[in-house]
């Protein structure tokens, strides 16, 4: 399968439009809770980086703050037609899982410094069983941007939202933390991107 996708331009109005149309139907599918709400970012620069159990996790984390994000998408879901126009629209940027995709975090950075809030899971693909998995390469590499806070987010029950094939209208909660502490000192930098990946997922588990 080729790698090459046709890109779409981001739009506000879109997002907008969607974000009206889905956001009371969630809302009362899944009786959603936020949590900390206060720790969101206010504006951008701001990485979010959240746990990843379910399809509907970006939905459901744009849902619960009140400006744009731009998501880390992976690179088959915006190849796919219509669905991969409308999540360029709303301002998902490919990354290609299980290695480390350098296009995808100079894109982040771009973003960032344009004055984005950049998304993205870590774990880099759904943890059917509810635990927290490990962060993937690039993670710590992205998130150690001079300037750029990380805030955690945890998602609870999403991974009820599907079970056994079938759909079901679990109780989901969304929980935003305080930023993370990511100042790294005396390491290569390797080691410090694998530090800051570690401390990004302890600060999740930790919600």
């Amino acid at each position: 399968m080729t790698t090459e996708i046709k890109t779409y331009k981001f739009s506000k109005l879109v997002y907008a439009i969607v974000r009206v149309l889905i956001t009371r139907p969630l809302q009362w599918m899944y009786h959603m809770e936020l949590i900390g709400g206060e720790n969101w970012p206010r504006q951008g620069p701001a990485i979010i980086a959240s746990n990843h159990a379910s399809n509907m996790d970006p939905p459901l984390v744009c849902l619960s703050y009140f400006g744009h994000i731009r998501w880390m998408a992976k690179i088959e879901l915006l190849q796919a037609p219509v669905l991969g126009w409308l999540l360029m629209k709303l301002g998902a940027f490919p990354v290609r899982r299980g290695e480390s995709d350098r296009e995808a975090i100079r894109r982040a950075r771009e973003l960032l410094d344009e004055g984005f809030v950049v998304g993205m899971f870590p774990e880099g693909t759904r943890q059917r069983n509810g635990k927290l998995g490990e962060a993937q390469a690039g993670v710590g590499l992205l998130a150690l941007t001079p300037g750029v806070p990380v805030i955690p987010v945890r998602i609870r029950g999403d991974e009820r939202i599907v079970s056994k094939g079938r759909p079901h209208r679990p109780k989901v909660t969304v929980t935003v933390g305080p930023p993370i502490d990511l100042e790294i000192t005396g390491m290569s930098k390797g080691k410090a991107y694998r530090e800051a990946s570690r401390r990004i997922m302890a600060a999740i588990g930790e919600l």
